[in-house]
C-alpha cells in the first residue's frame, strides 16, 4: 500500500473514532429515562392513555398483540399480516396484569465524563400506548442511555418470560 492510502486510512480511522467520543451535549440536556415514570393501564377509566397494542420482534416480522382482545397478527416488512393467532384467556390475563400493574424506569443518566461507546441494543417488546411506541430493553449506547423497562426486576423477568413463551409459541394459538 502506499504513502497516500496509508494517510487516508488514518485519516479515516481518526474521523470514525471521533464519532465514539463524548457529545458536544451535557447531562442536563438529554433526557433523563428516571425522570420520566410511566404507569400503563388497561381500564375504562385510563382509555386516553392505556397500551391498546403490544409489539414483539420475530424472524418473520413483527407480532402485533391486541391488549384488550389478545388477538394476534404476524405483520411483514411490507406491512401486510401474514399469519393471525390469539393468546387463550389466561395468556391475555397475565398480559394484561403486567400491563396494569408495571411502572416503566430507566437507567439514570452517567455524569457527563464517563465515555460510553456506541452500541445499540435492540429492545425485546414494544409497548404502543395510542399513537406512540415505548420499547422495553432498548438502549442507545454501553452506559444504557434511553434504557427503560419494568421497574421491578422480578416482574420484568417474568414479563420476558411470557414475551419469549409468546415468541414460541404464536404459531399454535388457536382462536376460539
Amino acid at each position: 500500500m502506499n504513502k497516500g492510502g496509508l494517510v487516508v486510512l488514518a485519516g479515516c480511522l481518526i474521523l470514525g473514532f471521533q464519532n465514539c467520543s463524548q457529545s458536544n451535549l451535557s447531562a442536563s440536556e438529554l433526557p433523563s429515562p428516571s425522570s420520566h415514570v410511566v404507569t400503563p393501564a388497561l381500564g375504562a377509566d385510563a382509555e386516553s392513555s392505556a397500551i391498546t397494542s403490544v409489539e414483539v420482534p420475530v424472524p418473520q416480522g413483527i407480532l402485533s398483540i391486541d391488549s384488550k382482545t389478545g388477538r394476534i397478527q404476524v405483520i411483514d416488512s411490507s406491512q401486510s399480516v401474514i399469519e393471525e393467532s390469539c393468546l387463550q384467556p389466561a395468556d391475555l390475563a397475565e398480559l394484561q396484569s403486567y400491563l396494569k400493574a408495571g411502572s416503566i424506569c430507566g437507567k439514570p443518566v452517567p455524569e457527563e465524563d464517563v465515555m460510553c461507546a456506541q452500541s445499540y441494543s435492540a429492545g425485546y417488546v414494544s409497548l404502543i400506548l395510542n399513537d406512540q411506541k415505548m420499547n422495553l430493553g432498548e438502549s442507545y449506547d454501553s452506559c444504557g442511555r434511553g434504557y427503560k423497562d419494568i421497574c421491578d426486576e422480578q416482574v420484568a423477568q417474568s414479563f420476558r418470560g411470557l414475551v419469549a413463551y409468546i415468541q414460541k409459541n404464536f404459531h399454535g394459538m388457536l382462536c376460539e
